[in-house]
């Protein structure tokens, strides 16, 4: 019998409750769902980073961002690193990359020759490129969201040289509903639906597919949708499908943040754009924002946007079953959708990411089918993606190698209900050493601690508060409970605040 194929989807910036196979009020992901339902959900998986290249690095590698040393944006993975797509590529598996991988920063300088960088794609002929790559065979690269994906990459050089025009539809000036003043990242995308990123990365991997299904070879296919990161600035008819006035309410507790390390009483923002101009001073990773200058209605809307980018996305994986199931290799192919990491989605009163540790951020979708996976088995169990590539390579019956992760195949098989007693995360900041923060997070607890700025701290029932809205961190009475906690990070994962690894730009 031929081996089992392997198709891993990732989306960007994704939390754990945006699906409705997760507990969405809103969410029609049908197809997504059914991935869950013919096979695996994991309702307490989780990333060891909040941040994007620092999770990807650890979904490849299995390992702790202080081990594998893509530490925050910016830092590059060294590709003599294993990863699960060399071993797929050295078990005899045709790999295919398409979409954002990440793996490298945008703004390395032209000398480093990194493909994953503007500079890189500011040179002739380089579209011509295609791979290898960190154990791909080729890959088709998005690089960055909305109008920002037309400035670089090969979905960059598709658009401009098959449909020039639509290059400034992707700018929020092309919108006839023009970006929101109090949050510039809010707008209708003009760009026709069929030529946005998502399909055209549904496109690729849809035709890798169909060429690959015929062959002896297995495949393994990595398909990785840059959305719902923000702008918030989906096409129609997705970002018409939601309306704003039915969204629920962010979730905010009176005096909440008053409660928690004094930082987060600044934020970004609004009215500037989300990324790091030349010459412009350093802003904090994930460029976190505070909502009390933003309008109801406009966060409204960005949540409907951010629905409506999801169902997009959740249109595109139906496309890819479809094929699978075309083309035969369905039964035979394990698939996993997941994200890198969440979004705070105006709960707390915060928007985007940053430095805080919540839920909202660090917990994020997992589901799971393949040959021999019990249809609707659903895992209570602490998972990370440091388990990944190890649960991976076990399913697929590959050689690999020692990493921070454990296989999840006796919690998908039912043989355990547990892997760990806790969680581990960790947070190196861009800008200000004080907020480098370490969590250790239990089915009861998540405690958090900033080793340069003792004085701050994070404790949360989870039994009482699952969603993290009141810090017991200075009340006497949970102190015991905090020095526990922190004894367990002072064994599993001693302070480090300083990663020896070349920072290349600010992202």
């Amino acid at each position: 019998m031929k081996r089992s194929n392997f198709i891993f989807i990732c989306a960007d910036q994704l939390r754990y409750d945006a699906l409705s196979a997760t507990g969405s009020r809103v969410a029609r992901t049908d197809n997504i769902d059914r991935i869950a339902t013919r096979g695996a959900t994991f309702h307490r998986h989780f990333t060891p980073n909040q941040i994007c290249s620092p999770s990807r690095a650890t979904m490849a590698t299995g390992l702790y961002p202080r081990h594998h040393g893509l530490w925050r944006n910016g830092v590059a993975l060294d590709e003599r690193l294993p990863n699960l797509w060399q071993s797929l590529s050295q078990a005899g598996y045709a790999t295919r990359g398409v979409g954002k991988l990440h793996f490298q920063p945008l703004l390395a300088p032209a000398e480093r020759g990194m493909p994953e960088s503007l500079a890189y794609w500011a040179k002739p002929g380089s579209e011509r490129w295609r791979g290898p790559y960190f154990g791909f065979d080729a890959v088709d690269l998005v690089m960055g969201e909305a109008n920002e994906s037309t400035r670089a990459g090969h979905y960059a050089a598709w658009l401009r040289q098959n449909h020039p025009e639509v290059v400034a539809l992707y700018e929020p000036e092309a919108s006839a509903d023009s970006q929101a003043e109090d949050l510039r990242e809010v707008w209708k995308s003009a760009v026709p639906a069929e030529l946005h990123y998502t399909n055209w990365i549904a496109d690729r991997a849809v035709d890798f597919i169909e060429r690959q299904s015929g062959r002896e070879e297995p495949f393994g296919l990595f398909v990785s949708f840059p959305d719902p990161h923000h702008p918030f600035a989906p096409p129609r008819p997705y970002c018409d499908l939601f309306q704003p006035d039915h969204m629920p309410r962010p979730t905010i507790r009176a005096g909440e943040l008053e409660r928690m390390p004094a930082y987060l009483g600044n934020g970004d923002d609004p009215r500037k754009e989300p990324y790091i101009a030349s010459g412009e001073p350093q802003r904090e990773q994930g460029f976190l924002l505070r909502t009390d200058n933003i309008s109801a209605q406009t966060l409204a809307i960005a949540i409907a946007h951010t629905h409506g980018m999801v169902q997009m996305i959740d249109d595109a994986v139906g496309r890819l079953l479809k094929a699978l199931a075309g083309a035969g290799p369905l039964d035979n192919t394990y698939v996993i959708f997941t994200s890198d990491h969440g979004e705070l989605l105006g709960d707390h009163g915060l928007l985007r990411k940053g430095p805080p540790p919540y839920r909202q951020l660090l917990q994020v979708p997992l589901v799971l089918c393949g040959p021999g996976i019990h249809a609707g088995t659903s895992v209570d169990a602490l998972t990370s993606h440091i388990d990944l590539f190890a649960t991976v390579a076990s399913l697929l019956r590959l050689p690999a190698p020692a990493t921070d992760g454990i296989d999840l195949k006796p919690l998908i098989d039912g043989r355990a209900t547990a892997v760990r007693d806790f969680l581990l995360a960790e947070y190196h900041p861009r800008r200000d050493a004080c907020l480098y923060n370490q969590s250790v997070i239990t089915k009861d607890w998540r405690f958090t601690r900033y080793p340069n700025e003792p004085a701050w701290g994070e404790l949360f029932d989870l039994r009482d508060d699952p969603w993290e809205h009141w810090n017991l961190f200075g009340e006497k009475e949970f102190s015991g409970q905090a020095r526990k906690l922190n004894s367990v990070l002072d064994q599993a994962l001693p302070a480090r605040p300083l990663i020896p690894n070349e920072v290349l730009g600010a992202y």
